[in-house]
């Protein structure tokens, strides 16, 4: 029982580390948690319709720049469910599995500047597989 007792103290301080490092940053619109400042952004600020579509396992376009208050359709193209999810909790409202099956949309305005990562979480996780981010310029 004592061998039993490190890892168990192992797992609650990781645990616990995840849990802290999942309520910081975000939430408050335009500040994510997530780094995607250096990626590569499709400009599509000249656009009034923006669709990303949701293909297998990944967003297309994955990176986008769009004008504050611009509706972002995500589109489900692909042949599996998914979702999509803000990398930070309350960064807008996440389209769910259930309302994201093949052939299904859903609209996400963006209302403030900044940068917003988002994921599916049944292929990838917050910085890894299935991710994409929205940038809002003025």
């Amino acid at each position: 029982m004592l061998a039993m007792r490190p890892r168990v103290t192992g797992v609650v301080v990781v645990v616990g580390l995840g849990l802290l490092a999942t309520g910081c940053g975000g939430g408050d619109g335009g500040g994510s948690s997530v780094d995607i400042s250096d990626e590569d952004f499709d400009d599509l600020t000249a656009e009034s319709d923006v669709t990303v579509d949701a293909i297998d396992n990944t967003f297309k376009p994955q990176y986008i720049e769009i004008h504050a208050g611009t509706a972002v359709t995500f589109r489900n193209d692909g042949r599996n469910d998914h979702n999509v999810l803000p990398a930070d909790e309350g960064d807008f409202a996440p389209i769910d599995t259930a309302e994201f099956a093949p052939g299904d949309e859903g609209v996400v305005t963006f209302d403030e500047p900044g940068d917003y990562a988002y994921y599916c979480s049944l292929h990838g996780s917050t910085t890894k597989g299935m991710i994409g981010g929205v940038r809002v310029v003025e």
